[in-house]
Formats: C-alpha cells, structure tokens, sequence
C-alpha cells in the first residue's frame, strides 16, 4: 500500500501560488499594454509600419512620406530620412544632385555649411495636438515681447527693404545669444506675420556651428522646422521662398 505524503502537500502547493505570483507580475498591465499601443500608434502616423496600405509612386524619381496618418509623395531629389527634405544654397541644387550629374557649387563643401534642411512632423507630435489652429499665436512680436519683459533693450534694423535684423541688449550692452532676421515683404504659409528666424551670434571659432532656426505652418496638419548654417542668414528672404517652393513639391496622396 501506497503512503501519502501529506507534509509535502502544502509545499507543492506554495510553489505553484510562487509561480502564478511570478507569472502575474511579468504579465503586463492592462493600462501599461494601451499605453504601449497608444504609442505605437502615435509614432506610426508618421512614418510607414508594417500593414500600411500605401499609395501607388515612381520609386525612381518618388518618395513616400508619412506625416500625421496621410501619404505624401515628394521628388526623391531633396527627401532626406523618413519625413526631411534638403537642397543646397546659394545653389538651390536638390540633395541628391543635379539631374545630370554635373557639378554644383557645393559639392566639394562641408554638408552643413551648405545645406538647408527642412523637418516634417505631424499634429500628434505638437506640444498640444489638441490645438484646432495654432498658428494663431503671437509669432516673433510675441516674442520679441518676452525678451522685453526680461529687460533687454530691442534694435531693429532694416538691412534691406525685403529684410529687418532685430537684436537684443542687457544693460551692460552684451548682446543677447541669438539675433532674429524677418522677411518683411513675405507671409507665414498659415496665420499672421512675416517668416522669421533665431540665428546664433556669429562664432570665430574655425569649427564652429552657428546656426539659424525656424519653423512654419505648412499645412494645417503639418509643421516644416528648419534649419541652416547662420552665415546664410542675409540670404533670408531668398531662402525662405526656396524652402515654401521644395514643400509644395510634396503632394497628398490617397493609398
């Protein structure tokens, strides 16, 4: 006859209570799992995932961006990265190249001497995507007003009629870090306002950086940040009407 170990009994079943509790703590929770699915979702409206059903392109002379859940298609000439677009100034020659292959006056250069480049991003990576036109805020006078209410002195000087250079100054007389250039005979694509950008104060350093940034509305659901060396910034006006140009070569399409 069989003996039954009944002192091993409430061991056992210790162990399997052991192993659900361990297998339950490395389950995930159900909040954590939506979490995760909210952010994918999120970073796949602006660029291709698997199971996109994407529209028909030339991938020879096309290329497919994704930005805020729509297809669009840009001349692969200037596409740079998932959602970028590029070009060469004073040139204008597109990212890649010239058509023909010919030499263009930057090809020999450092890339981001020479280079504009342009960033796409969609509604739900804004700071409030909730925000039905945010475009509507207050622009450069906007801030321009804040750098006042620190108490820096403002100059304005209009080194162009199409081009204003405006500074900033402590009450010593030190410039502030950054000088805003507007192109005043232009307007925004979307809202109030002239184009403008914040470009860092010219740095002797022989390897050095100084950059001009900005950004602009370019559609309703999509925003172009943009970015340039700031030895360009006089070119302003000019740069700005190249950069609307290369975004509205990008055109919706329908999957």
């Amino acid at each position: 006859m069989k003996r039954l170990n009944f002192a091993a009994a409430p061991i056992a079943a210790v162990t399997i209570l052991m192993c659900g509790a361990m297998v339950a703590a490395c389950k995930p929770s159900e909040q954590r799992v939506a979490q995760d699915v909210e952010r994918k979702r999120i970073e796949c409206l602006d660029k291709p995932c698997e199971g996109d059903t994407t529209p028909t392109f030339n991938p020879t002379r096309e290329q497919l961006i994704k930005l805020n859940g729509q297809w669009f298609v840009a001349p692969k000439a200037y596409v740079k990265g998932f959602a970028g677009l590029a070009f060469y100034w004073p040139s204008k020659t597109p990212l890649i190249g010239r058509d023909d292959g010919t030499d263009y006056p930057e090809k020999s250069r450092d890339y981001y001497d020479v280079a504009i480049e342009i960033f796409l991003t969609g509604r739900q990576r804004w700071p409030d995507p909730r925000a039905e036109k945010p475009w509507e805020g207050k622009g450069w006078d906007g801030r321009f007003e804040e750098l006042r209410k620190q108490g820096l002195r403002i100059e304005r000087e209009m080194l162009r009629p199409e081009l204003e250079r405006v500074r900033f100054f402590d009450a010593q007389g030190k410039q502030y870090r950054h000088e805003y250039f507007l192109a005043t005979t232009q307007r925004k694509t979307l809202g109030d306002g002239v184009p403008g950008v914040a470009c860092d104060l010219p740095d002797p350093r022989p390897k050095a950086l100084p950059r001009c940034t900005g950004g602009v509305f370019w559609q309703e659901d999509v925003y172009a940040d943009f970015r340039f060396h700031a030895k360009h910034a006089v070119d302003w006006p000019a740069i700005n009407q190249e950069i609307v140009r290369v975004l509205n070569l990008a055109k919706k399409v329908q999957p």
